[in-house]
């Protein structure tokens, strides 16, 4: 079953949207209810007042007026009769649209009563304009006053059922506000509720995903470069589980390369260990030795003998890949020694490393395959003695180290050939024979520093080999 994808920044989205609308909706119903009492409430005791100001108009404001009138104190025509009794009766008529029918029956009491009224104050025009007596009007006068107390106590029974239908209202209010109550709990509760769920799946989904993570990455920090890391659900995460997925892939990549690095940097030391070390040397070494012995030459076979000692302890080195330059020297000029009796008067040979890099680290058995190239490829074929120059010096931050001879040398033709050969790592001779050492140097330079070998030859003026690698203070292991 394929996995849902989710994106972080919508999950938190949502778990925001939720919490957003879970403390909205509360406020949006209490408010909305809190609207719909208040237009209730509004409206009801709008009616009460009107049909107060009524009660008052019918009660006491047109009996006063028409009192006015039929007193003599002010003329008919001047009275406010008529448009109290209009604005009454269109007030009564308006409450009376929205009445219940509890309601309506007062109202329309009070309509009537009004409608009665309108009758006598018509009458009453009529007598005034015929000049009736003064005891007939006031007559009229206590009909209209007594009429009007009589709608009066229409409203004031209509006003008391409204009020008696607020209390009730109100009773539900009560009872509203507490179902609010309850519900808004309930609806605190459903928030909470959906915020720690919220917050479990943002959790969840996070969590698993980097738990996943972890374990990968404590897998592969146990050595199981094999493993993958699964698609997370998280579409942030993507990147990260590629990048690991990716990083797990190259590691085991490196290390099979490393592996096999440092197969070839051994394989490559064993050549040049027995490239130095080959059985032909040593029965020349051993039979130059009982050479001089038979001559009685002792104390040459002391030395020589020291010299081929010093030169096998040196070439072993317990197995280290460094060596101090002073031992490399040491290396140096204990093979040059053997092979100056070898060869006698066709060579001679001077060392002139600096004292200042004794203490420094090299990688051991550079130098002395480079004096062997230069005696077997240089002084060999000259005529006449020989030369060979070993130098040291500290170079830019690194140690420069360069074999010399004035032996034959190259032309450009061959020295072109060479260069490429150690580039590419193809044989020296066309038939594949000799050269050896001086491929393993560059070889092992390469692995070891990176650099390779600088050749510079003239042809019948002689050769130089030389290479810099960094000032170490301290040798180190590969």
């Amino acid at each position: 079953m394929r996995k849902s994808h989710h994106s972080l920044h919508g999950l938190l989205r949502q778990s925001l949207l939720r919490s957003v609308i879970c403390m909205i909706l509360p406020v949006c119903v209490l408010a909305g209810l809190l609207v719909v009492l208040t237009q209730r409430y509004g409206a009801d005791i709008a009616l009460t007042t009107r049909a107060s100001e009524v009660r008052t108009v019918l009660v006491q404001d047109l009996p006063d007026e028409v009192w006015n009138v039929v007193s003599g104190r002010i003329s008919f025509e001047d009275g406010r009769q008529r448009m109290l009794i209009d604005s009454a009766l269109w007030e009564l008529n308006d409450m009376l649209d929205s009445a219940g029918e509890d309601e309506a029956q007062y109202l329309n009491a009070a309509l009537r009563a009004i409608r009665t009224i309108d009758s006598y104050v018509d009458q009453l025009e009529t007598q005034m304009d015929a000049g009736a007596a003064v005891s007939r009007n006031e007559s009229l006068y206590r009909e209209i006053h007594s009429v009007g107390h009589l709608a009066g106590s229409m409203l004031d029974r209509y006003i008391e059922n409204e009020i008696a239908r607020m209390g009730r209202f109100n009773a539900c209010i009560q009872h509203g506000l507490g179902a609010a109550a309850l519900a808004l709990i309930a609806l605190v509760g459903v928030m909470i509720w959906l915020t720690i769920r919220a917050s479990d799946n943002l959790e969840g989904a996070i969590g698993a995903s980097l738990r996943q993570l972890e374990q990968f990455a404590n897998r592969i920090a146990a050595g199981e470069l094999t493993e993958r890391v699964p698609p997370t659900e998280i579409d942030e995460l993507h990147l990260l589980t590629r990048d690991l997925n990716t990083m797990a892939e190259q590691l085991g990549a490196l290390i099979h390369e490393r592996v096999e690095q440092e197969k070839t940097i051994k394989k490559a030391e064993l050549r040049a260990l027995q490239a130095q070390i080959t059985p032909h040397f040593m029965y020349n070494t051993l039979e130059t030795i009982v050479w001089l012995a038979e001559e009685g030459r002792n104390s040459e076979v002391v030395e020589m003998t020291m010299a081929f000692t010093g030169f096998l302890r040196i070439s072993l080195s317990r197995g280290a890949d460094y060596i101090t330059v002073e031992r490399e020297e040491q290396h140096v000029a204990n093979y040059l020694q053997i092979q100056s009796v070898r060869y006698g008067s066709i060579m001679r040979y001077t060392i002139d490393i600096d004292p200042a890099l004794h203490e420094r680290h090299m990688l051991k058995i550079v130098l002395q395959p480079l004096v062997e190239n230069a005696i077997y490829h240089g002084i060999k074929r000259r005529r006449g003695r020989g030369q060979i120059t070993v130098t040291g010096r500290r170079q830019a931050g690194g140690m420069y180290f360069a074999v010399e001879d004035n032996g034959m040398g190259m032309t450009p033709e061959r020295l072109a050939e060479v260069r490429a050969s150690l580039q590419n790592g193809a044989p020296l001779d066309p038939d594949g024979k000799g050269g050896y050492g001086l491929r393993n140097v560059e070889q092992r330079l390469r692995l070891y520093y990176g650099c390779g070998l600088t050749i510079e030859s003239e042809y019948r003026h002689g050769t130089r080999i030389s290479f810099t690698v960094p000032d170490e203070q301290e040798g180190k292991t590969l």
